[in-house]
């Protein structure tokens, strides 16, 4: 992470929302009835548990946070206007930040400063458009005319919050604004077009409001909190799914000293080049789970014995370490929190550019870019590795190897990549550390696997084993 740049990055956020406080036209807020104003500090209040009960997500690419801050502040804009939504930010922001959450103040500035130009944009927007304020006077007719400045408050907010969090994510992660971009604002607007369907609610509990004063804005949001509670639930279940996966890849690796680690860091090599590739972030976290899983079907204890053989497998065995693909594939089905994208790739890892992999001899771009990446990836990996049979290839053979292969068994331009980048380098720093952790949380969201064993054409380079039921390179018919 580029520290310096980051600091410059949020101070520039931070004096950018100093200016924008500056552009509120605070008079609306000042003039609040004394029932107005306990409506605002329930709000708050609503607000600060809303962030009290947020929820935490982890993948290897980073973190987010599930929560429901938005809808009472949507509401203080129906209900009270432009400037005391900008209130409600700087109290509800900060302190939701720095005493609730605790955050570091880098991190916890950064996050008001943004939100804080989010919100006085919108504002600004929501006025110019012509929207109203339901109270003191407003009522439903105030609500019916602010209807569209209202969708137009939400798409502002989301636009600047959206861009604010991808320049941090792009400075922090060295990646480009665009590639990060377009994750966090999805595929045609998906994301914003997903947060703004909260919006209805808030409009439901600004009319409850009105009817109802305090009453209605404890009826309309504690809904909200049994819809947090479902969340959670199921957050959990999937997080349980995934370290159950973790749990069994760390089991199958145990059984062999020459292999432990090895799934981990075929997760770790599949992330870097998906970055190198400028993959967006949701597919470098899908590409390192199906990486980290590819030979989940090896738990199996059939393998065991044959996972351990120093010497060349035989047609039957080779046959019986061919259906760990297989076997993988009926396990992860078996848990509905493993997207559809992992298993596919699962079952792709052993395909081969030439079309002579398994199971099913797809050729080519039929091979899911996540499985021919980790196609590369696994045969790096068990080159780079000592194994019963032989000996780690040098780094300058590992890549003599891979340009062999490429258009063969490896995605060209995959492997382009690889040979002309660093790479190799750092991963073998990896491979040959004293001890290596398998403790890694998969991603959230699917991914793409591992590589191949099956006779290379007699007019082309023979490919040799890199372990067993994994085909790497090599002049010599075994690497």
């Amino acid at each position: 992470m580029n520290q310096r740049a980051i600091q410059t990055y949020v101070a520039a956020i931070s004096v950018v929302a100093l200016g924008a406080l500056a552009l509120v036209d605070w008079a609306p807020l000042l003039a609040l009835s004394g029932r107005d104003q306990a409506g605002l500090i329930l709000l708050i209040l609503l607000g600060l548990v809303s962030e009290s009960m947020s929820l935490r997500t982890a993948s290897k690419s980073g973190s987010g946070t599930f929560t429901i801050t938005f809808i009472p502040l949507l509401t203080s804009v129906l209900v009270f206007g432009p400037s005391t939504a900008a209130a409600f930010m700087v109290v509800a922001g900060s302190l939701g930040q720095f005493v609730v959450h605790r955050k570091p103040f880098l991190k916890g500035a950064f996050n008001v400063s943004q939100y804080l130009v989010a919100t006085v944009l919108a504002g600004i927007a929501y006025s110019w458009m012509g929207g109203r304020a339901m109270m003191p006077d407003g009522g439903s007719a105030a609500l019916l005319a602010s209807l569209i400045p209202f969708v137009g408050y939400g798409v502002v907010f989301l636009l600047v919050n959206h861009a604010a969090v991808s320049g941090a994510i792009a400075i922090s992660r060295g990646l480009t604004f665009q590639a990060v971009w377009g994750e966090v604002f999805g595929k045609w607007g998906s994301n914003i077009v997903y947060d703004l369907m909260v919006s209805p609610i808030a409009i439901a509990v600004a009319i409850l409001y009105h009817e109802l004063w305090l009453f209605g804005l404890i009826t309309a949001l504690m809904p909200l909190f049994f819809i947090r509670h479902s969340y959670f639930l199921n957050y959990k279940l999937i997080r349980a799914n995934q370290d159950l996966l973790s749990a069994l890849v760390k089991a199958i690796e145990t059984r062999d000293p020459y292999t432990s680690g090895h799934s981990v860091r075929v997760s770790n090599l599949a992330g870097a080049i998906a970055r190198e590739m400028n993959l967006g972030v949701r597919i470098v976290d899908r590409i390192e789970q199906s990486a980290l899983l590819h030979d989940i079907g090896k738990i199996d204890a059939i393998y065991t014995e044959i996972l351990r053989k120093p010497s060349s497998l035989s047609f039957e065995e080779r046959q019986v370490i061919e259906s760990h693909v297989t076997k993988g594939v009926d396990l992860l089905q078996s848990l509905s929190s493993v997207p559809a994208a992992v298993i596919a790739d699962v079952r792709h890892h052993h395909e081969r550019i030439d079309g002579r992999g398994y199971p099913d001899k797809l050729r080519g771009e039929e091979i899911p870019l996540g499985a021919r990446i980790i196609n590369v990836c696994d045969a790096i990996d068990a080159m780079l590795s000592d194994r019963p049979y032989r000996k780690a290839l040098s780094i300058e053979a590992t890549r003599e190897e891979l340009k062999k292969f490429a258009g063969i068994q490896f995605d060209e331009t995959v492997v382009e990549m690889i040979v002309n980048s660093n790479v190799l380098e750092e991963h073998v720093a990896n491979v040959r550390a004293p001890s290596v952790s398998s403790e890694v949380d998969p991603a959230t969201e699917g991914a793409d696997l591992p590589s191949p064993e099956a006779r290379a054409p007699a007019r082309r380079p023979k490919a040799a084993r890199s372990g067993h039921g994994s085909a790497v390179p090599s002049t010599e018919g075994r690497a």
